[in-house]
């Protein structure tokens, strides 16, 4: 069996239930601690102090007391600084298909593993089919084939008193919610639930990851409902990380897009699909599209875009599929594409595929960029 498969104790010994279904609002707990107090209306902060939080946060990163997130994928990884770093809001898109949802599991349960509090927001409807996803990730079975019964006893016996005894160790929980417009997700209210239940003695020394599953969640919901509820969403997210320590995920819907000429396409366009194209050039043209996405990812401290790709030639692994993992905004560092395959139940990374290295992804194609990103 694949060792990152394999379980693992969290390293401070802490051991919650896994799939503990949090509150759909975090209110009936004691308060957290409260984040620092804004300056006045009007007034700023001095600049002695933005100073002293910099330099502290920097000595805490060079010491090793403060520690971004750990991917399960070495490129990526490295793509990103050694890993999530707390504090920060990350997108992911990609078109229908390729992956998102699994991807956003393999990354919660090996952030788990290493110790990180994770809590995965998604569908009230869907926390079985979650479940089933994790044991697929541990164990190597299809999820679908768990989750619609055609399996067996002895692999389900296996499953319980192996992969789930040992996940059950994890510092892991879900939240199952519906996707109404008038009852938003509290963002702020389960980040300030997390960092409660997981508290840390300095800051950033032990920060948590937060799922939020818009795949899943803002399915029935209509386009204008889901740009509306993402784009509030986002805001929300972005400085409830700031504010607890926190990275927060959010798997985004990919929406209608409408091109110049007036066709319309579901997600990334085609002709950013083309083989000759993904793994080569600015990956941030993989992101041009309608002003749905744009407000979403301007939030964003990092994009990242889940994108297929065809097998070359005659000779490729059965059962995989090529996807690039394109890093294409990334505020704290380079533009990268990472080669990635996925087999329908977890990512791993795809050594075959030769890349450029992190930062040298500009050149020719810079003018595909729909506008620079914030600096």
């Amino acid at each position: 069996m694949r060792s990152e498969r394999e379980a693992a104790v969290t390293g401070d010994g802490h051991k919650p239930d896994i799939l503990e279904v949090a509150p759909e609002s975090a209110a009936d707990a004691v308060s957290a601690p409260a984040p620092a107090a804004a300056p006045e209306d009007g007034m700023g902060r001095e600049l002695g102090a933005i100073l002293d939080e910099a330099l502290d946060r920097m000595e805490r990163r060079v010491v090793g007391d403060e520690r971004p997130i750990p991917l399960p994928w070495s490129n990526v990884s490295a793509a990103l600084g050694g890993g999530l770093w707390g504090g920060t809001l990350v997108t992911l898109i990609g078109d229908t298909g390729s992956g998102k949802t699994q991807w956003a599991l393999q990354l919660s349960v090996h952030a788990a593993e290493y110790g990180a509090p994770v809590c995965y927001v998604g569908p009230d409807s869907g926390v079985d089919q979650i479940a089933a996803r994790l044991l697929a990730l541990k164990s190597g079975q299809k999820w679908s084939d768990l989750y619609a019964g055609r399996s067996d006893k002895e692999t389900l016996d296996t499953l319980r008193m192996g992969y789930a005894q040992a996940m059950k160790a994890l510092p892991f929980h879900i939240i199952g919610r519906s996707a109404r417009r008038d009852q938003p997700h509290d963002v702020r209210g389960t980040a300030e639930w997390m960092r409660r239940k997981y508290p840390e003695e300095k800051p950033g020394t032990r920060p948590f990851l937060m799922v939020l599953d818009f795949v899943q969640i803002a399915s029935g919901l209509s386009r204008d409902d889901t740009k509306e509820m993402m784009v509030r969403t986002a805001h929300e997210a972005h400085q409830a990380a700031k504010d607890f320590g926190g990275v927060v995920l959010l798997v985004s819907t990919t929406l209608r897009e409408t091109r110049a000429d007036g066709d319309e396409t579901i997600g990334i366009h085609r002709d950013r699909r083309q083989p000759a194209k993904l793994g080569r050039g600015n990956p941030a043209r993989l992101v041009m599209g309608g002003n749905e996405e744009g407000e979403v990812e301007r939030e964003s401290d990092t994009v990242i875009v889940l994108a297929q790709e065809s097998w070359r030639g005659a000779s490729h692994p059965r059962n995989w599929t090529k996807v690039w993992c394109a890093v294409a905004k990334h505020r704290a560092g380079q533009r990268a594409w990472c080669a990635l395959r996925f087999n329908g139940s977890w990512f791993e990374m795809d050594l075959d595929s030769t890349v450029p290295a992190v930062g040298e992804v500009g050149g020719a194609e810079e003018e595909d960029r729909p506008g620079r990103e914030e600096e």
